[in-house]
Parts: C-alpha cells; sequence; structure tokens
C-alpha cells in the first residue's frame, strides 16, 4: 500500500541525490569523504521537511537516511536485510538500490549510479536526486539558499495502483513485480520467483520451447498449457497446467512444494503466500505423528534451573496496539544487569505482534551504566523470524527451535564491539510490518573489559518514526493485563528434570514436561526485572529443558527402549534432541495425536537416555515423555 505525501517529515533512512560538482561545504568531512550538511533546507511539492538526522555529502551527492524519505516522497519501501536490498514503490515504478553498489534496478533493468548507497551510524544513505528523478520527479537545487526543492508528480494524477502480491519463501518476504494467478482452483506463479530465492537452483528454457527447472538437483520440466511433466526424467500427469504469460513459464505452487516436501499456504484477501520447503527451512528432519490416546501422565518429581546464561523476555505485550504504544518511540522489555562477575551470558528472547498500523523497527540495546568501566559484547548471535501468517508456531517457533538444538544461531555483528561508560550500542535490530509478527532468541554474552565491576541495561525498544534506538531509555510500557504473555528476566535459560529410574519390562511411564512442580522456577515474583510489571513464564518459552532418564537393565539382555512424546496442555510443536541428535516435532492435538522418538538400545544393566527440548510457541505448552519396553 502507498502512503501518502506528508506535509512533514522526519527523515531516517535513504539518500537525497546528486547536486552539481563545487556546491559542498568543507565542513566536518569525515576520513571517509562524508560531510554532513546541516545547513541544506528541502522542499517536496512546496512542503518543507524537517531533518533530524545528519544531510551528508559524499562527492559532491547530497544523501539522507532510507524509509522516512521514502515516505515523505510517497512511496512504500521494502528492505532485505540478507542483501541489503531496499526495493521501493511509488506509481506502480519500483527502484532497487543496494548498500555499497553502483547498480540500480529500474523496474528491473540495471541504471548506473554516480554515488553508492553506504551506512553511516546504524543508518541507510542513498542518494536524492536518482531517487526523485527515477520516480519521475524534478530535483532543482539552489546554491545561494543551499536548498533543494522536489517536485513529484501527485499521486492521486496517476492511475491508480493495486497492492503487489507478496511471496514468503522460508521467511523470506519478497514484493512480486508479477503476479499470482489462480484458474480452476490452483494457484500459479513464475518459476523465476522460486530459483531466484531457493538456494541451489536455475532456470532455463529448452530448445523445444519447454522450460526446466532445478531445485536441489531435483529436475522439473514444464510445458505451456499441458498437464504433462517431466519429475527428474520421469513421465507425470498434473492436475495443473503450466502456461506462458508475459515471456515467463508460471508453474503450479502446491504441485512443487508438494514434490520438494513442505507447506503452502496462500491468504487470498492480502494477496500472500507463503511456501515452506522444509530441505531449505530446517536443519533437521520432522518426525512422522502417530494417531491415538495416550495415558494420563505423572508430574516430574524434581526440576531445576542450570547454567550461567541468565534470560530476558520480552513477549508482554505480545499485541502491540496504540493503547499500549500511544507514543513513537517505546521501550518494550527492560533489564537492569548488576552482574556480580567479569563475564556475563544473556539471553534475549522477544514475541511482539504489530497492529500499530505503520512499520515500526525493533532492536536490542545494551547501555553501560558503569562511569568508570568499559564493556565488551565478547558474544553476540542469534536468530529471527517474521511472519503475516497465522501459522506462528510452524514459522517462528519451530525453526527458532531447530537452530538453537542444533547450534545454528547467526553471529551478529555486534560481536566484538567495546561500550564505553555511559555509552548505548545497539546489538541487534528488525524491521516488523504492519500486521506481522516476529520471534526471536538472541545470545549475548558481555564482559568488563578491565576484569572489573559491569553494570548496565538491556533493552529491547521500538520505533515508529526511525528514530535512533540507542537514544531510547525509557522506562518499559506497562503490561498487558488481559493477555499474560511472559516479561521479565531469570537466572537461566536452561531447566534440568532428572527423572526416576526406569526398569526395563515394567509398565510404560509418563511424566508431564512443564507443570506444577517446574511452573515455579520463573514468576513475576521471582523476576529480576520488576519495572512497570512482570509476568511469568510457565510455558519456559526461550528455554531449553533437559530431562534425564535413567534405566535400568536387571535382566542383562539387549533391551529395546520406546519413547513417545504427546502435547497435553494444547497444540503442542516444538524440536526435540535425543542423544545428540534433533528431531522436529509435528503440531499434536492432545488425546489424538503423538510421535514416537527413535529406538533405545539398551545393551548394560544401567544407562541414561538424555533428551533437550524447546517449545515452538503456544499458550504454557506443556507435552508428556512417556518410557516402556518395546
Amino acid at each position: 500500500m502507498f502512503r501518502k505525501l506528508k506535509t512533514t517529515c522526519i527523515v531516517s533512512a535513504v539518500a537525497l541525490a546528486t547536486i552539481l560538482p563545487g556546491q559542498a561545504s568543507a565542513s566536518a568531512t569525515s576520513n571517509k569523504g562524508i560531510q554532513i550538511k546541516n545547513n541544506v533546507s528541502i522542499t517536496i511539492n512546496g512542503e518543507a521537511i524537517n531533518v533530524n538526522d545528519p544531510i551528508l555529502n559524499k562527492s559532491d551527492f547530497l544523501l539522507l537516511p532510507m524509509r522516512a524519505l521514502y515516505e515523505a516522497v510517497g512511496a512504500s519501501v521494502d528492505w532485505n536485510k540478507e542483501t541489503l536490498t531496499a526495493s521501493a514503490i511509488r506509481n506502480g515504478k519500483m527502484v532497487d538500490l543496494t548498500i555499497d553498489s553502483k547498480t540500480a534496478l529500474v523496474d528491473g533493468q540495471e541504471v548506473a549510479m554516480d554515488v553508492a548507497p553506504f551506512m553511516y551510524k546504524d543508518r541507510t544513505y542513498m542518494p536524492l536526486r536518482f531517487v526523485s528523478e527515477n520516480f519521475d520527479g524534478v530535483v532543482n537545487w539552489d546554491e545561494a539558499t543551499q536548498s533543494v526543492d522536489i517536485t513529484l508528480s501527485d499521486e492521486t494524477t496517476a492511475p491508480p495502483q493495486e497492492d503487489p502480491y507478496i511471496l514468503h519463501i522460508n521467511n523470506k518476504r519478497i514484493v512480486m513485480k508479477d503476479p499470482i494467478v489462480s484458474k480452476d482452483g490452483r494457484t500459479y506463479l513464475p518459476a523465476s520467483y522460486i530459483y531466484d530465492y531457493l538456494d541451489d537452483s536455475s532456470g532455463t528454457w529448452q530448445p523445444d520451447g519447454s522450460f526446466e527447472l532445478l531445485i536441489g538437483g531435483m529436475s522439473f520440466i514444464f510445458n505451456d498449457n499441458s498437464n504433462q511433466a517431466l519429475i527428474n526424467n520421469e513421465a507425470v500427469t498434473m492436475i495443473e497446467k503450466p502456461f506462458i504469460q508475459k515471456g515467463k513459464m508460471y508453474v503450479p505452487a502446491k504441485f512443487l512444494v508438494d514434490a520438494l516436501g513442505g507447506n503452502l499456504r496462500y491468504i487470498t484477501e492480502k494477496k500472500e503466500m507463503y511456501i515452506y520447503v522444509y530441505r531449505y527451512m530446517y536443519t533437521s528432519s520432522f518426525l512422522e505423528k502417530s494417531y491415538g490416546t495416550t495415558s494420563s501422565p505423572e508430574v516430574v518429581p524434581s526440576a531445576r534451573l542450570e547454567g550461567d546464561r541468565d534470560l530476558f523476555i520480552s513477549d508482554n505485550p505480545e499485541t502491540l496496539t496504540r493503547k499500549l504504544v500511544p507514543i513513537n518511540n517505546v521501550t518494550l522489555a527492560q533489564y537492569d544487569v548488576k552482574p556480580t562477575t567479569a563475564m556475563n551470558k544473556h539471553r534475549v528472547f522477544g514475541w511482539h505482534y504489530n497492529t500499530l498500523g505503520t512499520d515500526v523497527n525493533i532492536g536490542i540495546t545494551v547501555q553501560n551504566k558503569s562511569m568508570t568501566e568499559s564493556i565488551k559484547v565478547t558474544d553476540s548471535k542469534g536468530i529471527n523470524q517474521k511472519t503475516g501468517n497465522s501459522w506462528v508456531g510452524h514459522d517462528i517457533g519451530l525453526t527458532i527451535a531447530d537452530a538453537v538444538l542444533n547450534n545454528k544461531l547467526k553471529k551478529s555483528e555486534s560481536s566484538g564491539i567495546v561500550i564505553a561508560p555511559g555509552e548505548t550500542k545497539l546489538i541487534e535490530t528488525y524491521d516488523l510490518h504492519y500486521d506481522y509478527i516476529i520471534g526471536f532468541l538472541h545470545d549475548l554474552d558481555i564482559q568488563a573489559v578491565n576484569g572489573g565491576k559491569p553494570e548496565y541495561t538491556i533493552r529491547t525498544v521500538l520505533s515508529k518514526d526511525n528514530t535512533d534506538l540507542t537514544t531510547i531509555k525509557s522506562d518499559q510500557v506497562a503490561v498487558d493485563e488481559y493477555a499474560k504473555h511472559p516479561r521479565g528476566a531469570w537466572p537461566s535459560a536452561t531447566i534440568l528434570a532428572e527423572l526416576p529410574a526406569y526398569t526395563v519390562d515394567t509398565p510404560e511411564v509418563g511424566y508431564n514436561i512443564s507443570n506444577g512442580r517446574t511452573d515455579h522456577l520463573q514468576t513475576a515474583e521471582n523476576s529480576l526485572s520488576q519495572i512497570n510489571g512482570a509476568v511469568g513464564n510457565p510455558g519456559h518459552f526461550g528455554m531449553n529443558y533437559k530431562v534425564s532418564i535413567p534405566v535400568v537393565n536387571p535382566t542383562g539382555s539387549t533391551k529395546t527402549i520406546k519413547l513417545k512424546l504427546a502435547g497435553r496442555g494444547g497444540l503442542y510443536s516444538g524440536a526435540i534432541k535425543v542423544n545428540g541428535k534433533v528431531y522436529l516435532v509435528p503440531s499434536l492435538r492432545v488425546g489424538a495425536e503423538y510421535v514416537e522418538l527413535p529406538d533405545f538400545k539398551m545393551k548394560g544393566s544401567k544407562d541414561t537416555i538424555e533428551l533437550e527440548l524447546m517449545h515452538a510457541g503456544g499458550v504454557n505448552l506443556p507435552v508428556a515423555i512417556y518410557v516402556e519396553t518395546k
């Protein structure tokens, strides 16, 4: 959806373009040839633009920070963090600009630029004249008054533009330049969107006019308006009929996803399609679902917090509304750390749904409260997933759990930074579209540089207007009293439960993992952060849950131990590590479905089965583990 042109805009992200040589002043020049030009005034269609962030000059070209300028010129913008590309649309015209690249894409065609976009103090800067003129604007520079006047065609005079189709492939969000087409109840999309956004994929037109799509070693050959296809050189008859439209081969989405192994959902009213191909999305494979009831489990007799990594949760308010977030810049959650050791390990877990009516930025920041001791981020890594889909457990929770148990968290650029006394620095930042949900988990190690006693505050913060996230230092917003999602900080991100020994050939036993015997470990009362309220974490979200099951075999002969997993408190899904190997647990309905874990071979008289779980989301989800002899 295109935003209307605003009369006043605080610009905080995209570049203001070329000015003639010799127009730059010699003031405030950095060692990279960047000059600050705060004396420049800017008008768009006669309306002044107020600029709070620095206007920059590089090589005689003016530049500004990205999103707010696009908003001021009436363009919608989508940021691809992996490729560092901003894709902006105005009046149906698309301009793609990439950090440190002098080649832009204008409606898919390569166009040379005189100056490349770049990063400056955590802001994305891009050239104005290029942006404005490629959105059919006229740019005039007045040397005497140091002013830029931009005239853009009014959106209302152009033909009305439809909202673009949005494609999600394994949680990559793509603003499509082509439509998704529905025919006879089947959906089709250009093959190029598949091979452009899936690794190890390609597409080629064949001499006979057919089209070959290669995905991870699998070959699909489609023909125009024919339901006959070749899959790995084997003839297949499909219900669907691929077709050519505007020179592109449109392929059947569900047929491809089913063949590759995955899932698909198309939300017609939102014009959004979600495609998941599991071999690219997850490290681990899914356990096969079984159907039937399970017996009522016992409670875990004892459990305790384990490990030196604490847990800081930002999940309340989960649904971000204008009532709960009334101003543009807020702290969502806050943890004042007062450690007793020089080295400290933290886990930040967040889960938020944006209903604020606009795109927002969310970040993790650290403020050094010490007046004498610098602190260093010795390690920083994490994962985040976003979706506009209602399948949050699948889209977000499973990918996070899979990455955590497989030690696949991605290294952050904040690893290794030093935070001086009194300074605040950004650890990680996330763009969150309106009506989307984000889940993130970030492990953060901080130590005192000189071996002293560090003191600092970790925050999750939100900005609606692209304000520098490190400047947000308010107390956290009030909790949502009507939705008791967790918020607080606790001494450990791991729970260890040691179950009673199971003796082979005795009846099946089951234990509830997450219940009254363990839910007291992370309550509102024992939270280390209480500012504006805390809410407990009885569902153990963001935590590793380790289970140790001793097994006794008095027979001395080889025995096979069978393990089952079943949901007990609602629809359950998650990841489980069984003696070092990780598996994914599909959504399990209570009392009707379960999964069987790999068999455990018992050879000696004593052994121990080691399990580790992470829940994938839901409402205080307990799961039951059953043990029996096969």
